[in-house]
């Protein structure tokens, strides 16, 4: 009886493997787990990332739009001699809105009432364009405001189209409007960013639109 109680049997082998896959097979489900918990974090904070460029330029481009046609005195002044004028032609007014096309506008107004809309501070010529990429300025698309970089990784939801215009009714006025005709732009476009997590060819993107209604 003594003999049997001082028995000690140790652990087979078998028993040693069995342990170990047990113990492999939690620690592969904690490190997907913990994985999968960083990346979900690292992607939210990504998102936000492209949320907020995505909103502070939306932010610009409506400010500049809903200024634009503003006479400090009420009437259109004459311009000085073409300003900032991307075309390098004078026009003979400050206008409303000089260039308009699904990828660029291009306005105009008198914030200081002195009497021309050539000045930059505060800037009264403002010019958006949807174009390619600088090298300063990364993505397939970005958006330049009077020739800077505003944003870049741009993303639209139809190619190539920034904007949209409406006439007072709501009818759709096409790629190539009537400028006089425009009372209501519509701005659409995302900023887009790599997703982080290296298994996955996905990009992740922030869309935002609105619609802006001109003063005049």
């Amino acid at each position: 009886m003594l003999d049997l109680l001082r028995r000690s049997d140790g652990v087979t082998l078998i028993e040693q493997l069995i342990s170990l896959l047990l113990g492999l097979v939690m620690i592969a489900g904690l490190y997907g787990f913990c994985r999968a918990q960083i990346y979900h974090a690292l992607t939210q904070e990504t998102k936000t990332a492209t949320l907020e460029d995505a909103r502070g330029a939306l932010d610009i481009i409506v400010r500049d739009l809903k200024n634009a046609g503003a006479w400090a005195d009420g009437v259109a002044p004459a311009e000085t001699g073409g300003g900032d004028d991307p075309e390098a032609d004078v026009d003979s007014i400050c206008n409303r809105i000089y260039a308009a096309t699904a990828s660029k506008i291009h306005v105009q107004m008198d914030l200081n009432g002195n009497g021309n809309c050539a000045d930059a501070n505060p800037r009264e010529n403002i010019r958006y364009e949807l174009t390619g990429p600088t090298s300063t300025c990364g993505g397939s698309k970005i958006i330049r405001r009077n020739g800077d970089c505003l944003v870049a990784n741009v993303t639209t939801p139809a190619a190539g189209k920034l904007f949209r215009y409406y006439d007072a009714s709501g009818a759709d006025l096409g790629d190539a409007p009537p400028l006089a005709a425009i009372k209501r732009i519509r701005v659409a476009f995302g900023v887009r960013a790599k997703n982080p997590d290296a298994k996955s060819s996905a990009y992740l993107a922030s869309e935002l639109s609105t619609s802006v209604e001109l003063r005049n």
